[in-house]
């Protein structure tokens, strides 16, 4: 599915406390699904061809308590997710700046 769609099922999704979001993109296709409550998060999902996706993460978080926020709080972390794959850079610190890291 595309950006717009998962942005509309994770934001229609009913989310079990406790649950885990496992999401993947795979060029401009997207992925998702919720693990069970008590499931530990393991690797990507590979595609029947054994590919793996271009970028992939479990999250685990609190999810947001309004319907409004939903939206803004899923681009971030498509987003973050992003990052993760040699995307924008998210605010890391260089590892030479000493602690406490201010800006």
């Amino acid at each position: 599915m595309d950006r717009a769609g998962l942005l509309t099922d994770l934001a229609e999704a009913r989310i079990a406390p406790g649950a885990v979001l496992y999401l993947e993109r795979r060029g401009a296709d997207y992925g998702w699904r919720w693990l069970r409550p008590g499931t530990v998060p393991g690797q990507a999902t590979a595609a029947p061809d054994g590919s793996l996706p271009d970028a992939w993460m479990f999250y685990s978080g609190p999810w947001p308590a309004n319907r409004p926020d939903v939206p803004g709080f899923l681009d971030d972390l498509l987003a973050e997710m992003g990052s993760m794959a040699g995307g924008s850079d998210r605010c890391r610190w260089p590892l030479d700046q000493p602690y406490p890291h201010v800006h």
